[in-house]
């Protein structure tokens, strides 16, 4: 689409008057909680949050009834845990077994025995062809035995283990099997398990074997306390977060964690992101049906806004070769200029100012879309201060005549001398005062006006924490204070002044909210409008900037199903366990499919909870069926690998927006850019 077909000012009047209408609407009520459905949605998140945070954090930290189990005792005596019921073992004596991957020995443990009572402990290995009693140990309180059973043959064995308590003072620890034996009478607890044993190849091309050994308990598993809950908890938010839900869930199911407890830990964050983010992300994206930019609309808009910006800048914009490019993912804009008399920014500032502009009128009317924008100068002798070059006053350089009369050259450079001197010496007070280093100072004056530009930079350490004025902020600064200073020298001419910070990025001065990079194959900037107040800041910080960002292309690439299935096809979308696939990606899809906010949150509760219920009830079950299968030791490495998945799954979506944000806007600039 190109600038050459100029619609008539009947039309132009149209379009601004349209354009006032939508500004004014967008303008006029600006207030953070209006009372909408989506702010009392974010307040309720923030409830959910504190509750749900809160409760873990007092869980773990075992403030209140950390050593109690009443939680887990009671659930799983309902259905909503299928594993059964479990042991208390609060106040009881109780054995543990089971079998240590990492140093091929069967362990048992004792539980709740006194410390100061005296305790022996013994093994009983036993099949239909050998019978084996282990040496007995002696100690005080809970004791560990441990067995190796490297040199039992294959086969299916009961293995027993029995605990005394015995009324002496005695230290047994040292005493002998045949001496224990005379001091045991009945066992406090003993405990049976089924230990299978079965020697398996190493690899496929590997002749060595290796002993693979399954311990078959039968009894209930022992119930959790709330302190252990919640250490769990964190562990499994911080699974999630890092490899997704069913990371999260696999995680949990081979650590013995009760399904009710996965779920309620999975369905906690996906409320709390979901009613938190989705209300700030309608905030920034969702624009009402009389609000949406016509292509005509859109395309008046930058014109009109670039022509008020060129006289900022102080360039000269060519209209007539100006083109414009809208896509559903990005506006690009090549912008052809000159330079003028009284441009004084080099190309990058120009580009900067220009930027700005369009993105601050881009937050007004909810265009959110990257803007790139490439600026092309077309003069046929670039100035001096276009290129960035360091410019001093030099009087020299203008022809003197020896036939004409001298005073009003020399009175001239007088002028100019003094004037260059008293500049100098404000700049340098005004570095002192806001304690700044100088990076380059250019001072230029004619008969119309006096040119300053400076580049500074921070002296303070942390600067980024520390130093809040924005480059704009320090130029007006730097342009009152010049005035004050140099009025007496200035004799009615204008007073220009340019300062940046040296530190500063193309995305800083432009003041974007969110800058998306093209890489050495796609190059190019692309920066999205910047939102204030508290969705600018939770939703435009780095982080989550990379985040949303994301969560866009997976919503544009998956619109085809939302707008053939809607509502349904939604609440699948968000179920089914495919990689990035949760409820913020199901929020993003609602947006850009102008689904109403009530229909894509009831949407994403249904499929979240959905998801978040089918993988706590079945990852259990998958743990245990890889145990039947003797491949519980791969285990740890199928997490790693879902998690290693999801890293490069969310890196691949990450270089294909690249690829696509950039490509056709390169194919576009190249194309368009005048010879």
């Amino acid at each position: 689409m190109t600038a050459a077909a100029h619609p008539d000012e009947a039309e132009k009047d149209r379009l601004d008057r349209e354009l006032d209408l939508i500004r004014a609407r967008r303008e006029g009520d600006k207030r953070f909680f209006r009372g909408a459905f989506e702010d009392y949605t974010l307040l309720l998140g923030v409830i959910i949050g504190a509750v749900f945070f809160g409760g873990v954090f007092v869980m773990s930290s075992g403030w209140i009834a950390g050593d109690s189990v009443v939680i887990d005792s009671a659930l799983s005596q309902t259905p909503l845990d299928p594993g059964g019921d479990c042991i208390d073992p609060e106040g009881q004596i109780w054995i543990k077994v089971y079998f240590d991957y990492d140093s091929h020995l069967i362990v048992a443990k004792s539980n709740n025995i006194g410390d100061d009572q005296a305790t022996v402990m013994t093994m009983i290995i036993e099949s239909e062809s050998s019978y084996s009693i282990t040496e007995y140990i002696g100690g005080k309180g809970d004791l560990s035995r441990h067995f190796d059973p490297i040199d039992l043959a294959d086969g299916e064995y009961n293995a027993t283990f029995l605990v005394w308590i015995v009324d002496t003072d005695e230290d047994l620890s040292g005493k002998s099997t045949p001496e224990l034996q005379q001091l045991i009478n009945d066992p406090v607890d003993w405990k049976t398990v089924e230990v299978e044993i079965e020697s398996r190849s190493k690899g496929l091309l590997s002749p060595e074997l290796k002993q693979e050994v399954t311990i078959h308990d039968d009894e209930p598993r022992e119930c959790w306390t709330v302190e252990g809950l919640g250490d769990w908890g964190w562990k499994l938010m911080g699974a999630e977060w890092i490899g997704g839900r069913e990371t999260a869930m696999l995680t949990g199911g081979s650590a013995g964690i009760p399904a009710w407890w996965l779920a309620v830990v999975s369905l906690g964050m996906s409320l709390f992101f979901l009613c938190v983010q989705y209300p700030l992300m309608h905030k920034m994206y969702h624009r009402d049906v009389d609000d949406l930019l016509t292509e005509a609309q859109l395309r008046r808009l930058i014109r009109r806004t670039l022509r008020k910006a060129q006289n900022e800048v102080r360039i000269d914009i060519d209209f007539r070769l100006m083109k414009m490019q809208e896509r559903a993912i990005s506006i690009d804009v090549l912008l052809p200029y000159r330079t003028i008399s009284t441009t004084i920014g080099d190309a990058v500032e120009i580009k900067a100012g220009l930027t700005r502009s369009l993105l601050e009128e881009f937050s007004i009317f909810g265009e959110m879309r990257p803007l790139q924008l490439k600026t092309l100068c077309v003069d046929d002798a670039t100035h001096e201060a276009h290129e960035g070059a360091r410019i001093s006053l030099d009087v020299r350089s203008a022809a003197i005549s020896p036939v004409e009369d001298y005073s009003s050259f020399f009175a001239d450079m007088s002028a100019y001398g003094w004037l260059e001197a008293a500049a100098q010496t404000s700049l340098n007070r005004w570095f002192k005062k806001h304690d700044l280093a100088e990076y380059g100072t250019a001072i230029l004056a004619d008969e119309d006006a006096v040119f300053v530009r400076v580049i500074y930079r921070p002296v303070t350490r942390f600067t980024y924490f520390l130093f809040k004025p924005s480059y704009r902020d320090m130029q007006d600064d730097l342009r009152d204070h010049l005035m004050r200073d140099l009025s007496p020298h200035l004799d009615g001419r204008d007073l220009i002044v340019s300062a940046r910070n040296e530190k500063a990025t193309l995305s800083d001065r432009a003041a974007a909210g969110r800058v998306e990079q093209g890489s050495d194959e796609f190059r190019g900037e692309a920066m999205v409008a910047k939102q204030g107040g508290i969705t600018g800041a939770l939703l435009q910080n780095p982080f989550m900037g990379d985040i949303l960002s994301s969560v866009e292309y997976v919503a544009h690439k998956n619109r085809a199903r939302i707008d053939k299935y809607g509502y349904w096809g939604l609440i699948v979308f968000v179920w089914i366990p495919f990689m990035a696939s949760g409820v913020l990606v199901g929020a993003m899809l609602g947006l850009v499919a102008r689904m109403r906010f009530q229909r894509v949150l009831a949407a994403c509760l249904f499929g979240g909870t959905a998801a978040s219920l089918t993988w706590a009830y079945t990852a259990r079950g998958i743990i245990e069926t890889m145990k039947q299968y003797h491949a519980e030791a791969f285990i740890p490495f199928v997490i790693a690998l879902v998690v290693l998945f999801t890293i490069m799954h969310l890196r691949r979506n990450k270089r294909r927006r690249r690829e696509e944000l950039f490509r056709e806007s390169m194919a576009f600039f190249a194309g368009a850019a005048p010879n």
